[in-house]
C-alpha cells in the first residue's frame, strides 16, 4: 500500500484554498516530502508531523514556491537523530545550499545533517533509496537555466508514482510515466476556463495536455495539481477537460487530501 498526501495543491501564485505544491508519498517504513515551498512547516503541522520526522526530500527545480520552506525544514530537524537526504539537480542542490547559507549564515551546517544526493540535469537518473524503492527522474522542458526534473517512484511488487510539475508536454515525460498507477502532473492553465490565454512563454501546462500525457503513457489515474488561483475553483471543469470524453480517471485533490493505491 503506497499513501500520498497532497499538503498543497496550488501554484506559485497560492490563494486561500490551495497553498504552494507539496506532497508525501509513504508506504511501509518509507517516506519523502517533494518540494519545499515557503508554507512546508505549516502544511507538516496540518498533518501532524514535525520536521524530525522528514528522513527524505526531493525537489524538482530551485524556483521558490518549491524551496523557500527549505531553511526552516533544515533548522527545525537540528534535534533529529537521523540525517536529511535531499535528492535534487546539480543546479538545484546549489540553489538549497544558497539558502541556507543566506537564512543562517553563522549556523553550524554539520548540526543539520543533510547528505545531499545529486541527480543528473542531462538526461534521466535512477537512484535506489530504500530496499525495494526506486528514484528515477529525468530533465523536462521549463525556462533556460532552470533545470526541472520529473519523477518517478517505482515499489518493488507495488504500484508507481510518477510526479510532474513545472513544464510543458514532453516525450520525456511520457517514457517516465509510462504505465504509471498515478501519474500527478501539473495544470497551472485551462484549456476551457482560459480559452483566450498565451500561455507560449510560461512554460506550464493545461489539463487538457495533462490528461493527453497520461492517455500517451498509459496511466491509470491521474491527479492534477499546481492549479493557478483563476481556475483552481473549478474542479469539475478541470476534470472533465482532462478525460477529454474518455475513461480516465482524474482527480483534483485539495490541500490535506490523501489517496490510497494498493499493490499492482
Amino acid at each position: 500500500m503506497v499513501d500520498i498526501t497532497f499538503l498543497g495543491t496550488g501554484s506559485a501564485f497560492s490563494a486561500r484554498r490551495r497553498s504552494n505544491l507539496a506532497l508525501l508519498i509513504g508506504a511501509e517504513d518509507f517516506r519523502i516530502l517533494v518540494e519545499a515551498g515557503p508554507l512546508i512547516m505549516h502544511q507538516l503541522a496540518h498533518v501532524n508531523l514535525r520536521a524530525a520526522e522528514i528522513e527524505r526530500l526531493f525537489v524538482s527545480h530551485s524556483h521558490g514556491d518549491h524551496t523557500l520552506g527549505f531553511p526552516m525544514l533544515a533548522l527545525n530537524r537540528v534535534r533529529a537523530v537521523a540525517p536529511l537526504h535531499v535528492y535534487a539537480g546539480t543546479a538545484t542542490v546549489v540553489s538549497l545550499k544558497t539558502l541556507w547559507e543566506v537564512a543562517y549564515p553563522s549556523f553550524d551546517p554539520d548540526r543539520v545533517r543533510i547528505l545531499w544526493h545529486e541527480l543528473s540535469e542531462q538526461g534521466s537518473d535512477e537512484i535506489e533509496l530504500a530496499d525495494g524503492v526506486t528514484l528515477r527522474t529525468t530533465l523536462v522542458p521549463h525556462p533556460p537555466g532552470v533545470p526541472t526534473l520529473a519523477a518517478r517512484w517505482d515499489f518493488s511488487e507495488g504500484p508507481s508514482v510518477t510526479f510532474v510539475t513545472d513544464t510543458i508536454p514532453n516525450g520525456a515525460t511520457v517514457e517516465l510515466a509510462r504505465g504509471s498507477d498515478l501519474l500527478i502532473h501539473e495544470a497551472n492553465f485551462s484549456a476551457v476556463l482560459q480559452p483566450d490565454l498565451d500561455r507560449s512563454e510560461y512554460f506550464h501546462s493545461t489539463a487538457q495536455q495533462a490528461g493527453e500525457i497520461a492517455r500517451q503513457a498509459g496511466c491509470k489515474r491521474l491527479a492534477l495539481v499546481h492549479l493557478s488561483p483563476e481556475i483552481d475553483k473549478r474542479p469539475d471543469v478541470l476534470v472533465e477537460e482532462a478525460r477529454a470524453g474518455t475513461d480516465l480517471e482524474v482527480l483534483v485533490p485539495g490541500d490535506g487530501e490523501s489517496i490510497y493505491l494498493g499493490d499492482s
